[in-house]
């Protein structure tokens, strides 16, 4: 049956009600009525959507080990990104409210970072193996610690606090909970059914080749494509160019250059050194002679320090990867 639903509309969209009867947004109801499909989906929002969790769609949840999730930042940047458990791992706490764990990965944190910004979260639940049928859910989310899902004690499953108390990999670092706002079906048609295999799981590891961290080849990839390319190089040069200006100590030398040509010559080597033109200058002296090169040929080795330093606090202050600054400023080390 319809539910009460508040409209999700947009201010470039054309005005509607505040409220309406059907679920889904403005722009949803504006294409079916652009493209002939309103009675069809009048039908389905009939039969198919609540705003809460049914009996059986509790069940479901708690049978599958897959979940799909959709988050945006405040800007409406979106992520889509996955999480996987035993079968259960999400927890329905009443008709209205889930939560499900969130166990140590690779510390970006870019779902939870979203929901830190904007609640608002797509999730669907596909049952690849049985059924072949998923079951979205939206709603809005919020990052809850253990303290704080203990709160909820009375409506907690018994399995919930035994992993709360778990030690090791197993035990999730926090938990998010979902209110719940839209729940219905995604039909089984197009959804394959598949054949579980067998896979040990080392849960939480850090080893890569368990990981298959490299999977796509990403470290084939010159850093200055991985770092962004000519935009990051040109913040990098400002960023050293502006230091190295205001040292009093490397002052006089570079008053004998113009402010563009040092500019250009920090460009120039941060795309060598960073491998934008095919190649990558190994050789620690030859990249630390051809660093002094590009800033002034006059400078001692203690001034090549000293610029060099700059070069290094730089690259740390716009969040170069640790790694490669590291790499760089060995090759860029003194060898007397």
């Amino acid at each position: 049956m319809f539910q009460l639903f508040k409209n999700k509309s947009k201010a470039t969209l054309p005005p509607s009600p505040s409220v309406t009867l059907l679920p889904g947004s403005q722009g949803e109801h504006c294409l079916q009525q652009k493209y002939g499909t309103a009675q069809r989906a009048l039908r389905f929002y009939d039969k198919q959507v609540l705003n809460y969790l049914s009996p059986v769609m509790k069940e479901f949840i708690a049978r599958q080990e897959v979940l799909f999730i959709a988050t945006s930042d405040q800007h409406g940047d979106c992520d889509c990104s996955f999480r996987f458990g035993r079968p259960g791992f999400v927890r329905t706490l009443n008709d209205n409210y889930l939560v499900y764990p969130e166990y140590r990965g690779n510390g970006v944190m870019a779902s939870q970072g979203n929901i830190s910004e904007n609640p608002h979260i797509g999730m669907i639940f596909v049952d690849f193996f049985a059924s072949t049928v998923g079951l979205h859910v939206n709603g809005k989310a919020k990052i809850v610690e253990h303290d704080g899902l203990l709160k909820f004690r009375k409506d907690l499953p018994p399995d919930v606090i035994v992993e709360m108390n778990t030690e090791g990999k197993h035990r999730p670092e926090r938990w998010i909970m979902v209110e719940v706002e839209e729940a219905y079906i995604h039909c089984s048609k197009h959804i394959p059914l598949l054949k579980k295999a067998e896979k040990d799981i080392d849960w939480g590891t850090d080893n890569d080749e368990l990981k298959r961290s490299d999977f796509f080849a990403l470290q084939d990839i010159p850093l200055y494509q991985r770092i962004g390319g000519e935009v990051a190089i040109q913040a990098i040069s400002e960023a050293v160019t502006r230091k190295l200006l205001l040292d009093d100590k490397l002052r006089p030398l570079l008053d004998e250059i113009n402010l563009q040509t040092l500019l250009d010559r920090q460009k120039h080597f941060l795309k060598t050194a960073f491998g934008a033109y095919g190649i990558e200058k190994d050789a620690s002296e030859n990249l630390r002679k051809f660093y002094r090169q590009q800033i002034n040929v006059r400078m001692d080795e203690t001034l090549m320090d000293v610029a060099i330093g700059h070069l290094n606090k730089a690259l740390v202050e716009l969040d170069a990867p640790e790694h490669e600054i590291t790499k760089l400023m060995g090759k860029l080390k003194n060898v007397r």
